[in-house]
């Protein structure tokens, strides 16, 4: 038993559940706290400036973190993937503040957007570093520093806040203190990365883009989709609808990110191998076991969900969250599918059939984001909730029935070889 506990693979996935817990505590104490210390539309400021930050990680991350991960063989070096990395964030951070200027956000507004994306920008980065360790399976090593810098971040942003009730000075200390703890680790293990310089080989970086750019696009979908409402809710409706749509999808949140954390975490590298391997039918039941662990998680949760989210969430911020109980449990259960989708995608992803995911995904998810948008723009909150059904419940359905044809006359034609 003792053994277990201390083996480097439960480590792996021990650290990998802290840190990504820890990180999106960062973002969830951002909307608590300004809601209990300032006002509901500050919180709703913020909320809105952490979807957006996640849609522009991702457009950082460029989805080149999961190929990284499952490049066992090395394709591509860690300098090739930084010096990616570098490029994707000067663009990215550029795009922002253009897309800011443009849509002309008053001063506190575009300050508490900015410095919580600089939060994510922190985050992005270090995960070069922590992926280098995850394709070695060690990632224990990354994973905890990525908790320390979140807590870090955490106790600055929540010191200057109850001393200030000032949510600039905050994000900026939080900013300050992520990237301390992420310079001093990198500084600490040097040594196991070498010389640490930016290669910006334009070759490598044209083939890394031809690689993940199927995977990219599912993902930003993904995100997008998954962040919609809450950029209908911020352009149709009122910033306080955002934060109240904000706090109703945590406990969904917390469901993706659990088990995503689970299964893409220290798991993924194992998953990949099997495929890599040619041990096709573990890797189907691997998938398989994945999506029945998803659904056997599903029952306690929307239980819990039903029964103590609301008592949980009017306590911790402090407003009657009871009236949204139905709210809260259809938005979970869309959550649900939310989860299952990108598993089934990332399978495809090991096949390196990116394209084929690529097309099931946007294509079906265009149509069904649109009907997301007039839904909301008209209805507001009262359809806002049901967006996730809407979305993912069909594209999980699809992608499973994609995923099985290809798989099945891959391993067939792999077979025959």
């Amino acid at each position: 038993m003792k053994k277990g506990f201390l083996s480097p693979e439960f480590q792996n996935h021990l650290w990998m559940v802290i840190s990504s817990g820890a990180f999106v505590l960062v973002t969830t104490l951002m909307t608590l706290i300004a809601t209990r210390l300032i006002n509901l539309e500050t919180a709703g400021v913020v909320a809105y400036a952490i979807a957006l930050s996640n849609l522009l990680v991702t457009l950082i991350v460029f989805n080149a973190n999961y190929y990284q991960i499952i490049d066992t063989r090395e394709e591509f070096s860690f300098r090739e993937y930084l010096g990616f990395r570098t490029i994707t964030a000067a663009l990215t951070s550029l795009g922002l503040l253009l897309f800011l200027l443009v849509t002309g956000h008053d001063r506190t507004s575009f300050a508490i957007i900015v410095l919580c994306f600089f939060i994510y920008l922190v985050d992005a980065y270090g995960n070069v570093f922590m992926c280098d360790f995850q394709q070695k399976g060690m990632v224990r090593f990354g994973a905890r520093t990525r908790a320390f810098a979140s807590f870090a971040a955490v106790a600055a942003f929540s010191l200057i806040m109850f001393i200030r009730q000032d949510v600039i000075s905050s994000l900026a200390l939080a900013g300050v203190a992520i990237s301390i703890v992420w310079i001093v680790w990198v500084w600490v293990k040097r040594e196991h990365f070498g010389a640490i310089r930016v290669k910006i080989d334009m070759s490598a970086i044209k083939s890394l883009i031809v690689k993940v750019f199927p995977i990219f696009v599912p993902f930003i979908a993904n995100v997008y989709l998954i962040n919609a409402p809450k950029y209908y809710l911020e352009a149709f409706v009122s910033n306080e609808s955002v934060a109240v749509y904000a706090i109703l999808v945590l406990p969904g949140a917390m469901f993706l990110l659990l088990v995503h954390t689970l299964l893409f975490g220290a798991a993924l590298p194992i998953t990949s191998e099997m495929f890599a391997s040619g041990d096709f039918g573990r890797f189907l039941k691997r998938i398989h076991m994945q999506m029945l662990f998803i659904a056997a998680m599903a029952v306690p949760f929307l239980a819990a969900v039903y029964f103590l989210a609301p008592w949980f969430l009017s306590l911790l911020y402090g407003i009657d969250i009871y009236p949204y109980r139905e709210l809260i449990l259809l938005i979970s259960t869309g959550s649900v599918f939310v989860t299952a989708a990108p598993v089934v995608g990332m399978a495809l992803t090991i096949m390196r059939r990116q394209k084929v995911y690529m097309y099931s995904l946007t294509i079906p998810g265009a149509v069904f984001g649109a009907v997301v948008f007039l839904l909301v723009r008209q209805y507001g909150m009262d359809l806002a909730v049901y967006s996730n059904l809407i979305i993912f419940a069909p594209l999980t359905v699809i992608v499973y029935t994609v995923f099985r044809i290809i798989f099945l006359r891959e391993t067939k034609i792999k077979d025959n070889t």
